[in-house]
């Protein structure tokens, strides 16, 4: 009896784990919209979706009804701050509490933004004059002028976000990205709830690879945004994906999504942007494995838009990654087709040709490549390792000793050059790489084991034969 009471308390203690943990957050409510099984809700705070879920869920009238209670016209449904219950892994919402006074009081800060009060100076014509002198110098590209221009607006009125707005964009194009943000933060003193503010404060940190900053910025840009313009979903998951943090970009896809399945078409710069945005969703997919819904979306965008290179050359990226090798040749060629000025892309080529042992494919797009790119070190040692399989020794390690001219910081080309030396029965040379790649790699083992670790984190493809022969060619 004791031990069975020890296996149930086990079995239970097990299911409890397995359940998802429920983190509570003290939020308000951007928005909610009633579906046939579910409520689904929009957080303010670092936006995103969660589910009231109608089935089973006695309590769903209940936190309808409170809701609806805080629900007031306006942009922002409801500046209510409650604390919610969410299921971390499903954003289920399990529970809803009204705040007491004092714990408003202590959350303040997590409320919106309402509006923007706009200096009492009276617009002048000098003023306008000069506002619209600064615009179309801006639109000329002479952003210097323009600051010089806008300057005299802000020294007749500073109080007006609008012109330091201005003066940012103007020396964020400039590269000044420092002085731009100053101008951002002055502005956010008198217009908090202005997403385009943040939006270029946001920018600017992602110019100068401050990736923390830029994406607090962006969760605030998108809290405020209200015009569902692509643009700043579109920079804010491109900002995701090169970190990268494939969940978070999804998850501002999703609300996107959201935020616009009313809406029914686009025009211009907005068109550009939202076909982009799709793009990164699609590569946010594609790093947590879902290549489905990778595929789904990169087949929809050249269904739509069959003649944007970059849509053709990710999907055959893809379809390289698995190793559908006749679906990423033809992908990669109609890419090339429609862009001939990106030709890394035969580079994919010719690794695709080098697996399927079809060397002079893979040779014909090596030299066509490093034609239009001779100083691509990295790219002429793979020309190398296609040498090394087509057993052209003396010219692969003329391939090596060039590539490593260029760039000798690359592991794999020197592996390369003591590979060919070995191949060539030049004991004293192989000898002589061998020791000086561990010179210029102490922290790299030289062993037998140093291709298969290199074959997950290299730049080059390594057959199974040079696998098998390195763990000669290394004593």
């Amino acid at each position: 009896m004791k031990h069975l009471l020890l296996a149930l308390f086990t079995l239970i203690s097990l299911t409890s784990l397995g359940q998802d943990k429920i983190k509570k957050k003290i939020n308000y409510v951007r928005s909610f919209r009633e579906e046939s099984d579910s409520l689904i809700v929009e957080l303010g705070n670092n936006p995103q979706l969660c589910f009231l879920r109608r089935k089973n869920n006695p309590n769903f009238p209940k936190y309808l009804a409170l809701l609806k209670q805080y629900k007031h016209k306006g942009y922002f449904q409801s500046g209510k701050l409650l604390e919610i219950g969410v299921e971390e892994e499903t954003n289920n919402i399990k529970f809803f509490r009204v705040l007491s006074k004092p714990e408003e009081e202590k959350h303040e800060y997590l409320q919106p933004h309402y509006g923007v009060v706009v200096s009492a100076v009276v617009s002048d014509k000098e003023m306008d004059s000069l506002y619209d002198e600064a615009l179309e110098l801006f639109h000329k590209k002479q952003y210097e002028d323009a600051i010089v221009t806008i300057n005299k607006v802000i020294v007749i009125n500073t109080q007006n976000p609008d012109y330091h707005k201005f003066k940012a964009y103007c020396l964020s194009y400039l590269k000044q990205y420092k002085q731009s943000t100053d101008e951002i933060k002055f502005a956010l003193e008198m217009d908090g709830a202005n997403s385009e503010l943040y939006e270029i404060m946001a920018n600017n940190f992602y110019f100068l690879k401050d990736n923390e900053n830029a994406i607090k910025c962006y969760e605030q840009a998108i809290e405020y945004e209200r015009e569902n313009l692509p643009r700043v979903y579109h920079n804010y998951i491109r900002c995701l994906i090169e970190i990268p943090s494939p969940q978070r970009a999804i998850e501002v896809y999703k609300l996107y999504q959201y935020r616009t399945d009313h809406e029914t078409g686009y025009s211009g710069d907005t068109e550009r942007f939202s076909g982009d945005l799709v793009f990164y969703a699609g590569q946010a997919y594609e790093q947590i494995k879902d290549w489905k819904t990778a595929f789904d979306i990169y087949d929809r965008l050249i269904v739509i838009s069959p003649d944007v290179y970059g849509y053709y050359a990710q999907r055959g990226r893809l379809y390289q990654q698995k190793g559908d090798f006749s679906e990423a040749i033809s992908d990669f060629e109609t890419a090339l087709k429609l862009d001939t000025a990106q030709s890394i892309l035969l580079t994919n080529l010719a690794q695709i040709y080098q697996q399927l042992h079809d060397y002079k494919k893979a040779e014909s797009a090596y030299k066509e490549y490093l034609s239009k790119n001779p100083d691509d070190a990295i790219e002429i040692g793979n020309y190398g390792y296609l040498l090394l399989g087509k057993e052209e020794y003396n010219d692969a390690q003329m391939m090596f000793e060039k590539s490593i001219y260029i760039d000798n910081k690359n592991i794999d080309t020197h592996i390369g050059r003591i590979l060919a030396a070995y191949f060539l029965g030049d004991t004293e040379n192989k000898n002589r790489f061998i020791a000086k790649a561990k010179l210029q790699f102490p922290e790299i083992t030289i062993d037998t084991t140093t291709l298969k670790t290199l074959i997950k984190t290299g730049n080059y493809y390594y057959p199974q034969r040079l696998i098998l022969v390195w763990e000669n060619a290394i004593f």
